[in-house]
């Protein structure tokens, strides 16, 4: 099985810069473009299905993406949605470091064990977002598919993949309508084939946003 993961366009918050998990925030103007590029580097390709997480920047992305490869049907994932940063949500990291110095503190230094305030730890993350993987793949043997998700969500997909701890997980970036492509091989298991893959934006559309890492 071939498995593309895709991060979701730019939105508002994005450009703002500020704590995105589960609130959901359409695609911005900038947003859709990327969506749009998305199209052409898989266009050809026989990609099955596409899944999405359910939060609206996802679902928008796969629906560009999904008309745009002929009318490929779309499911929602509810595994593949982001983080949720509970009382986090919406706000500039600045205020956080004020606000909740003890998690940020940890958050930067040990991010496995941190707890987002109100929300989910990275752990959590990996196993529904791992989950969903596995069910995909349960349900598209030796097909290729295309999966758009999130930042974290991503991240701690290749993390589980490439057998890095998730207190590392800043060694991996996520970058906006960015393509991953993971690989189940009978033999092999699950492989990376390529991550965070911008060709396709150039410079117009390239975001250069510092993930919330």
């Amino acid at each position: 099985m071939l498995l593309y993961l895709l991060r979701h366009g730019e939105t508002a918050w994005n450009a703002e810069k500020r704590i995105q998990g589960i609130a959901d925030q359409p695609l911005n103007k900038v947003g859709l473009a990327q969506a749009k590029a998305l199209i052409p580097p898989l266009a050809g390709r026989p990609i099955t299905a596409v899944y999405s997480s359910p939060l609206v920047r996802a679902l928008e992305t796969a629906r560009i993406l999904a008309d745009g490869l002929g009318g490929l049907p779309l499911h929602e994932e509810c595994g593949l949605a982001e983080l949720n940063q509970g009382d986090l949500e919406g706000m500039p990291i600045a205020d956080i470091k004020e606000k909740y110095n003890g998690f940020w503190d940890l958050w930067r230094e040990r991010p496995a064990e941190a707890l987002t305030p109100g929300g989910e730890s990275l752990p959590d993350l990996q196993k529904r977002a791992w989950a969903a993987v596995e069910s995909i793949h349960k349900r598209h043997p030796g097909e290729m598919v295309v999966a758009v998700s999130h930042n974290l969500a991503i991240t701690t997909l290749l993390c589980r993949i490439l057998h890095i701890d998730l207190n590392d997980m800043r060694g991996i970036r996520q970058h906006n309508a960015s393509i991953n492509l993971i690989e189940f091989d009978e033999v092999r298991g699950w492989g990376v084939v390529m991550m965070n893959t911008l060709s396709h934006l150039g410079p117009a559309l390239a975001s250069d946003e510092k993930p919330y890492l």
